[in-house]
């Protein structure tokens, strides 16, 4: 009868936070949605330790983990674990991943896709102990709300967040931007726009593309890419 339930209140979910909220409510500490496209990738973060996207795409940690390897070349829904048995990345790098979740209270979890339009999307749930009791307990139920929140979170909606798939090249003054705050931080925003004869309001709307093209969350964040690119070359 609780599985009849959740369905029926899934299916009466008018919001994309009704439907997280449910979900949440079943044991899982964590939810976020992403759809891919050729280059780029929508992304919601319904519940999610804060800066651990940032951590994870600024440091390019994805590109040895498991978890997001199996995303791209598996087309049926997984438990972390899972992935992490079954996939081989350098064990190195593949435990830094590991680690990482694991700092941010996601030692477990499970990727439950959907999509339509030709356009794959999942649903990421995350647990601070092991999953696959609660996931074989919820499958079917989650398969639904994973399309529900597909239908939802329709393309162009306003929660949406979308990252960048490729490195994609800066511009002259975007690279200039991100050197000039690298190698003088002490400088204010209003003097960094001055010294690039800009005003305040443009340094800031370069700052949210260079973010967008480096594929983090923030500014910030792309200076900490950076300089890990920097330490490597």
């Amino acid at each position: 009868m609780k599985e009849l339930k959740f369905a029926q209140d899934i299916l009466q979910a008018e919001t994309p936070g009704e439907t997280r909220d449910l979900i949440l409510n079943l044991g899982f500490n964590g939810l976020f949605f992403q759809r891919w496209y050729p280059d780029v990738m929508d992304n919601w973060e319904g519940l999610l330790a804060r800066g651990f996207q940032e951590h994870y795409y600024a440091a390019q940690v994805y590109r040895f983990c498991p978890v997001a390897r199996a995303i791209h070349q598996w087309h049926r829904s997984y438990t972390f674990a899972e992935a992490r048995r079954t996939i081989l990345v350098g064990s190195a790098e593949a435990k830094v991943a590991d680690n990482l979740w694991k700092l941010f209270g996601m030692e477990d979890g499970v990727v439950v896709f959907s999509g339509r339009s030709n356009l794959k999307s999942a649903l990421i749930l995350t647990t601070d102990c092991p999953v696959e009791e609660l996931y074989q307990k919820h499958s079917g139920i989650l398969a639904l709300a994973a399309d529900k929140l597909d239908r939802q979170l329709c393309p162009g909606h306003t929660l949406l967040r979308q990252l960048s798939r490729e490195n994609i090249t800066l511009s002259p003054i975007q690279q200039k931007i991100l050197r000039l705050q690298i190698n003088q931080p002490e400088l204010s925003n209003a003097a960094m726009a001055e010294m690039l004869g800009i005003s305040v309001n443009t340094l800031f709307s370069h700052h949210k593309k260079i973010a967008k093209k480096e594929g983090v969350t923030t500014f910030t964040g792309a200076i900490i890419k950076q300089l890990g690119k920097n330490a490597s070359d």
